[in-house]
């Protein structure tokens, strides 16, 4: 055998060993890749289950909200602003009043929207100022408005 066959046959060891080698890292990181990558799917399903079960507590069906303002007489809790209030200024003013079902406790909290007992009405301006950071009594401390403003 020459010395030309010689390199040859050398060469193409090294260059067959250098491709085993590279397939060996491929195949490996594939693996890596496929179990991260399960990983993450998993990891999404779990967070768009919770945001899922958060919205199902949140919701609050067009029944309960109908039952709810009767039972609160179509009156804020805060500030105590109603309908019936305005329409005694102006017929027809309290249909401007914007009134909303408001969380107690907030959903983020644990509260839900099925409970009757977690929930109230709230004229949008004390809903904006309650969120989720304070209770009933902190609001009502810090508002400016309301029946007892009016007159």
């Amino acid at each position: 055998m020459d010395m030309d066959t010689e390199a040859i046959i050398i060469l193409l060891c090294i260059a067959l060993g250098i491709a085993i080698l590279v397939g060996v890292l491929f195949f490996a990181s594939s693996r890596r890749s496929g179990r991260r990558y399960t990983r993450l799917t998993n990891e999404i399903a779990e967070a768009e289950e919770a945001e899922r079960e958060t919205a199902r507590r949140r919701r609050v069906s067009k029944a309960m909200k109908k039952h709810v303002m009767k039972r609160d007489h179509y009156t804020c809790q805060i500030c105590g602003i109603s309908k019936g209030y305005l329409d005694a200024f102006v017929p027809g003013l309290g249909d401007f009043l914007l009134l909303e079902i408001d969380h107690i406790v907030p959903v983020a909290k644990g509260g839900s929207g099925n409970d009757e007992s977690n929930l109230q009405v709230l004229c949008w301006r004390c809903n904006l100022k309650k969120g989720k950071k304070y209770t009933n009594a902190e609001v009502k401390a810090m508002i400016d408005y309301g029946r007892d403003r009016l007159g």
